[in-house]
C-alpha cells in the first residue's frame, strides 16, 4: 500500500474538499506534491492551521492551512454565513474541515485509524514541532477568497 499511498491520500483530499467547495467559491484544484522520502519533513508556514493527529494504523495527522483571510473566507463558506475574524466559528469551521478530509482518508485506508479532536494553531510566527521523518502528501487550492492547503503526513504503514 505505501507505493499507492499518496494517489490514495490525494484522491481522498481532492474529492473532499470539490464536494464542500462548489464553483460558488471559485475552488480551482492546483498541485499535489508527495514530499520525496529523503527529504526532512517541515511543518506548514500558514497564518492559521488546522490539525487533526492520525494513531493507530498511521501515524501522523492532517494539516489545514491558509492565509489569515482565505481561512476566514473557507470558515464563512463552509458555516454559509458572513464571518469576518478569526473567533470561536471560523476556528470551528476550519477545525470541521479539517476532520471531515481527516475522516475521509481514514476511510479509504483503514477503519483502525484513530483522529484526535481537531486544533487550531493562528499567528504569524507559531511553530508546530514534529518528527523529521514523516512522509507527506500535500494539496493546494485557489478560491476567490485566497489560496490554501491541505496536507497529510505520516509514517508509512
Amino acid at each position: 500500500m505505501d507505493n499507492i499511498l499518496p494517489d490514495v491520500i490525494r484522491a481522498a483530499i481532492e474529492e473532499t474538499i470539490a464536494a464542500f467547495f462548489t464553483e460558488d467559491i471559485g475552488l480551482v484544484i492546483g498541485p499535489a506534491i508527495s514530499k520525496p522520502t529523503d527529504t526532512p519533513y517541515e511543518p506548514p508556514e500558514a497564518d492559521v492551521t488546522a490539525v487533526i493527529g492520525f494513531s493507530g494504523a498511521m501515524e501522523g495527522g492532517v494539516h489545514l492551512s491558509a492565509p489569515l483571510h482565505a481561512g476566514i473566507g473557507l470558515a464563512s463558506a463552509f458555516c454559509g454565513e458572513p464571518l469576518t475574524t478569526l473567533d470561536a466559528t471560523v476556528r470551528d469551521g476550519l477545525g470541521e474541515l479539517a476532520n471531515i478530509v481527516a475522516g475521509a482518508v481514514k476511510s479509504r485506508i483503514s477503519e483502525e485509524i484513530y483522529l484526535t479532536p481537531p486544533h487550531v494553531i493562528s499567528g504569524t510566527n507559531y511553530a508546530i514541532m514534529y518528527t523529521r521523518s514523516l512522509n507527506s502528501t500535500k494539496c493546494y487550492f485557489k478560491t476567490d477568497f485566497g489560496p490554501f492547503f491541505v496536507e497529510v503526513f505520516y509514517k508509512n504503514l
